[in-house]
């Protein structure tokens, strides 16, 4: 009888500590805890419900780390969170207003619960010379699917030389690694010290290697060259300074 009772008392005080009161600091996941826990917190692997319900990593009483988020109304998220908001690589599903609506769901990346895109960087544009002064790149918006190339040469005292002494850089060649596009055509808003490109009718992703070249024409000196990845459909600005 004795050795029941303390089995029993043994089953109890590990129930006890499986459950303990460890605080969740989501007021909507405020109710039952069960998990890991520290200095009084969720803090590892545990499954906190409330009026909605989470499973998966904590940490200071917070979602934090991979899990899975359930509402109330059914609603989901799961991926990557950060002292309780989404943050990272997640996929978000959600029911639409009526009964017959289809599911919405959203991939991707987060930050602070926004939404940043399919992908965690839009582009990826890197130097692969070392005479390049300055490399820039920006989104200009939705409207079409374009690329705007602008490439200066700014050699030492160019500022000294006047528009006709300073030969304007070009980009003379597109080498294609993934996606693909229509026309490369050259921009009437060049200016005297500066060549301006379209390429027009993109597909993204866009990845291509191009090519600069520096001074008279037909001498094919200094080529410059720089590798190109565009995930994201947009009209697309590349700034490339050459140092001569």
């Amino acid at each position: 009888m004795k050795t029941l009772l303390l089995y029993m008392l043994c089953c109890f005080t590990a129930a006890q500590g499986f459950s303990q009161d460890c605080t969740v600091n989501v007021d909507s996941l405020k109710g039952t805890y069960t998990g890991d826990c520290k200095k009084g917190k969720a803090n590892g692997k545990g499954t906190a419900k409330g009026t909605d319900e989470y499973t998966g990593d904590f940490k200071d009483g917070y979602p934090d780390g991979n899990g899975k988020y359930i509402w109330q109304n059914g609603n989901w998220y799961e991926g990557g969170w950060k002292k309780g908001a989404f943050e990272g690589q997640g996929t978000l599903s959600k029911k639409g207003v009526n009964k017959d609506d289809s599911v919405i769901v959203i991939s991707g990346y987060w930050h602070k619960n926004e939404y940043k895109g399919q992908y965690e960087k839009p582009f990826v544009v890197t130097a692969l010379s070392n005479d390049l002064n300055d490399l820039s790149t920006r989104k200009l918006g939705n409207s079409k699917d374009e690329i705007m190339i602008t490439v200066k040469n700014i050699t030492g005292g160019a500022s000294n030389l006047s528009y006709n002494q300073l030969p304007k850089a070009r980009l003379t060649d597109i080498q294609m690694i993934s996606g693909k596009y229509d026309q490369l055509m050259p921009d009437e808003t060049s200016s005297p010290v500066s060549n301006k490109y379209i390429i027009r009718n993109v597909t993204f992703p866009f990845h291509a290697i191009l090519t600069f070249e520096t001074g008279s024409l037909g001498t094919n000196l200094h080529p410059e060259k720089v590798d190109v990845e565009i995930f994201e459909n947009g009209y697309w600005s590349i700034q490339v300074n050459i140092d001569n």
